[in-house]
């Protein structure tokens, strides 16, 4: 398994699967790109990519997940 860094920017972070669940999509911001992406990393460094992630993420106790803004190129260089 390769290691990447990526610039993002932090919109927010979950500390529970329930916080999930009574704060999404609530907590959301409004998209600033079209093509913007997400990505939703728990305390190892894995992706969230569906609700059974945030079931495994308790029962492994890997929250909190950390919720990033991906950094395009034009945007980090305009």
């Amino acid at each position: 398994m390769e290691k990447i860094t990526v610039n993002a920017e932090l919109l927010f972070t979950l500390e529970s699967k329930q916080q999930w669940v009574n704060r999404v999509p609530d907590i959301l911001p409004e998209k600033i790109r079209g093509g913007e992406t997400w990505i939703w990393i728990d305390k190892n460094g894995d992706v969230f990519e569906c609700g059974l992630d945030f079931r495994v993420a308790e029962e492994k106790a890997t929250f909190p997940c950390k919720v990033y803004r991906l950094s395009n190129v034009a945007g980090a260089h305009g």
